[in-house]
């Protein structure tokens, strides 16, 4: 069991890190974008590019980490993703930001080894408060991410990039001096070589009957994604906010998640199922999407965004520990794998799609819109029961 401790820790960090690196970029990208005269749409498509080789990549990853083990396959991502942040810092044109997010992208379906490893390591009973762990170190990275992005970005755009890539390179040495192996050689071996095709992910899917997983994960990812493509946009509309005021609004929700992922969802789990915290985790949704275009100042920003950390703290983990008890051991990686695509997938439309209404239907249209998702989300739960 301690051993256990030490390694969900020791994943913890290498989490926090890289979330770090990517909390760093994430509230300045329409900025930089805006710097080469990209409108909403094209910052929406800057965003979805990310998620769209995460796409292609998760299962992949995952695949590869059940053939060749967790360890070798995190830290090969972890510095592809430190290469990509050093061509941000680099970037002094729109296709430079592009490729950067095309290479951090690929090399961005580490999570899902992260959520494999957990799996490994946990019981079906204390899996969703493992899997909370990693929102916890989410929170953590988008506490302390976008803070130092913020203040990096008032002497330079590039010192945001650079940063990222110096704590990506930390996450390799934390992968490799502490974390154990848990995929054992006879695993390896009784693991076919990796292939992804569409007929294997619907096979995994239809036999491990998470069908229904990957569609709430892909609905509920497009919402959020198109609040967050476009929240940076609208309180520069709004409130005339600049990269620093987003900053400090998504270190906010990053303190929010970790006290949601830490003391929240622990209570939580003990009290409910999964398949009941995934219920309710849509109503925090629905409301705090509903409740944006309306806030009369920027600190009434701060109780919708609590909402939705809230609901985001109750599905995620709830979704991947609901995914983990419906397929085999041997099979956890390439499975939370293809959920990750499912999320990836949906990270494309959303932002895709925020950007358009942005610029097509108002600076209200995407949060109205992922509300109705979410409603819709809530409706087909409902339904499953």
């Amino acid at each position: 069991m301690k051993n256990n401790n030490k390694s969900l820790f020791t994943i913890f960090l290498i989490v926090f890190v890289d979330l770090l690196g990517f909390g760093i970029v994430l509230p300045l990208l329409p900025y930089i974008a805006e710097r080469y005269q990209a409108s909403p749409f094209t910052i929406g498509i800057l965003g979805a590019t990310y998620s769209l080789f995460q796409l292609i990549a998760g299962p992949l990853l995952g695949r590869l980490s059940d053939r060749y083990g967790r360890k070798k396959i995190l830290a090969i991502s972890q510095i592809g993703s430190a290469i990509g942040y050093l061509i941000l810092g680099l970037a002094n044109n729109l296709p430079l930001l592009f490729l950067a997010r095309i290479i951090d992208g690929i090399t961005g379906g580490n999570i899902s080894i992260a959520q494999a490893y957990i799996a490994d390591i946990t019981t079906k009973e204390n899996r969703a408060k493992g899997m909370g762990i990693i929102g916890a170190a989410f929170g953590l990275g988008f506490i302390f991410g976008p803070a130092i992005g913020g203040f990096l970005a008032k002497y330079s755009y590039s010192y945001p990039g650079y940063f990222a890539m110096v704590v990506s390179l930390i996450t390799v040495v934390l992968t490799i001096v502490t974390l154990p192996e848990t995929v054992s050689s006879e695993q390896r071996k009784s693991n076919p070589k990796a292939q992804i095709t569409l007929r294997e992910f619907w096979k995994v899917a239809s036999a491990s009957n998470i069908q229904y997983l990957i569609i709430t994960f892909f609905m509920l990812n497009s919402a959020f994604s198109m609040m967050q493509g476009t929240f940076a946009l609208w309180t520069q509309k709004r409130f005339n906010f600049g990269p620093e005021q987003n900053g400090y609004v998504f270190a906010f929700v990053g303190i929010i998640s970790v006290i949601a992922q830490l003391r929240l969802l622990p209570f939580l789990v003990k009290k409910f199922k999964e398949r009941s915290l995934l219920n309710y985790s849509t109503f925090f949704f629905v409301v705090g999407f509903f409740m944006i275009p309306f806030v009369p100042n920027p600190w009434f920003l701060m109780i919708s965004q609590t909402l939705i950390v809230f609901g985001n703290s109750m599905a995620n983990p709830s979704i991947q520990a609901l995914a983990s008890e419906r397929v085999p051991k041997e099979e956890y990686g390439e499975a939370l794998g293809f959920l990750q695509s499912a999320g990836s997938l949906g990270r494309i439309v959303g932002p895709i799609l925020g950007g358009w209404l942005f610029g097509a239907m108002g600076i209200n249209s995407p949060f109205f819109f992922a509300a109705s998702v979410m409603f819709l989300i809530y409706l087909y739960l409902q339904s499953k029961k």
